[in-house]
């Protein structure tokens, strides 16, 4: 660990999830700098330094990075700010720790469900449930039914 002693990362995002990954990174003797567009973030609370910052806004990570001369990059796997660390490490012609593909894999839900049904992984189906979709046939659903929300189009759906 002392390899990783005055090492400087930035973290992507500042969640309740980021909590414990700066603090650990924190007791690992690495310098932990948190950006969030939130001034509250809770991760910010624990890191050395923060900026009130999109994550998305990659020209202006780019500046920190250098500004701050910094060693790493990480976002949290699954978080949009993952994609952001990747194209931010693209830009900066640094190393990540997930390869563009394996992680459309991961956290792409159709690829991953995908990839489940090749080796035969019982999945959870889904079908999306629009303002026009009209009354629903209860006879052809199955129950539990998990509803929630597809966030990159704000549209409902439905596990089942």
């Amino acid at each position: 660990m002392d390899k990783l002693k005055k090492k400087k990362v930035l973290f992507l995002g500042g969640s309740n999830q980021m909590v414990e990954t700066v603090k650990t990174a924190q007791e690992m003797g690495i310098y932990s700098i948190v950006a969030d567009s939130v001034a509250g973030a809770p991760a910010k609370m624990h890191a050395e330094a923060s900026y009130e910052i999109d994550p998305a806004d990659i020209k202006e990570l780019v500046s920190i990075y250098k500004t701050q001369q910094l060693d790493g990059i990480y976002a949290m796997l699954g978080d949009v700010t993952t994609w952001n660390a990747l194209a931010l490490c693209k830009r900066l012609d640094v190393p990540f720790y997930l390869p563009k593909a394996q992680m459309e894999g991961s956290v792409v839900k159709a690829k991953f469900k995908d990839f489940c049904r090749t080796f035969d992984v019982t999945i959870v189906d889904e079908m999306l449930l629009t303002k026009n979709c009209g009354k629903m046939d209860v006879s052809i659903m199955e129950f539990p039914l998990l509803v929630g929300q597809h966030a990159a189009k704000q549209q409902a759906y439905a596990i089942i």
